[in-house]
């Protein structure tokens, strides 16, 4: 199968693998779209071309994908999680497990054709880091298949379209804010899913003590306690009988 032209727009190493996957299998240039100038303007004319969404958030107008074959890679076993950062709340929910979707973009944001799907047990001690990491290895080893089943129109429709949960890109488990009044595995299940690593753009988890709001920097779980070091140079430790100490 050959297209007009073949584009590729996201971040980081599932970015880079993916356009070196899609060029072999096609044996086409890919070119990189760069962020820095105006996409609805850029891919609003494109026609006939195969688009690779791979880690990225732009979201494609309803013109171009009209126009064009789009494939995005989706952090979640959809319909599941649709939307942004699904990975933390997989983990807030205490799901058992996750994974990832290739599928065909469509009108609606991650309601189109499944491609593959690949899944990931969740273990007690995940962070969202972890997950994450393990979700870019998975869409990484993947993708081939994904292409591979584009390619042979091999396609396996939503069950739930309009369903199945959406999250926006400014949502957080409890507004961002960790509750005292928690037991202590709700507690530490809410600071792994909030724990996105020292890159992420994603707000660092609160805690509100005496009508102050401050924000949890690091934190320490063991068998008997839970110690949070906060942005005012406190640590607040967290007995296994949800006693509070500063």
């Amino acid at each position: 199968m050959q297209y007009e032209n073949i584009y590729i727009l996201g971040t980081g190493k599932v970015l880079k693998k993916c356009q070196k996957i899609a060029e072999d299998f096609f044996n086409q240039k890919v070119i990189l779209v760069s962020y820095a100038q105006n996409l609805d303007n850029f891919f609003n004319h494109l026609k006939k071309c195969l688009i690779i969404s791979a880690n990225n958030f732009y979201i494609f107008k309803k013109e171009c994908v009209l126009n064009n074959t789009i494939i995005n890679y989706h952090n979640a076993l959809l319909p599941k999680h649709k939307g942004c950062n699904a990975h933390l709340w997989s983990i807030w929910e205490n799901e058992n497990e996750s994974g990832i979707s290739w599928h065909i973009a469509n009108e609606y944001i991650d309601a189109g054709a499944i491609l593959t799907q690949k899944t990931v047990k969740i273990e007690h001690d995940f962070t969202a880091l972890k997950l994450l990491q393990i979700q870019h290895k998975l869409a990484i080893d993947s993708f081939q298949e994904a292409l591979q089943n584009l390619q042979n129109n091999k396609l396996e429709i939503q069950q739930n379209n309009s369903g199945g949960g959406y999250h926006k890109k400014s949502e957080l488990p409890n507004n961002g804010f960790l509750e005292l009044s928690w037991d202590k595995e709700k507690i530490g299940r809410f600071l792994r899913a909030m724990d996105c690593g020292a890159l992420s753009e994603l707000a660092k988890p609160k805690i509100r003590i005496f009508n102050k709001d401050k924000e949890i920097l690091l934190y320490q779980i063991n068998e008997f306690d839970l110690i949070l070091n906060l942005s005012d140079n406190t640590t607040l430790k967290i007995t296994k009988e949800q006693n509070a100490n500063c």
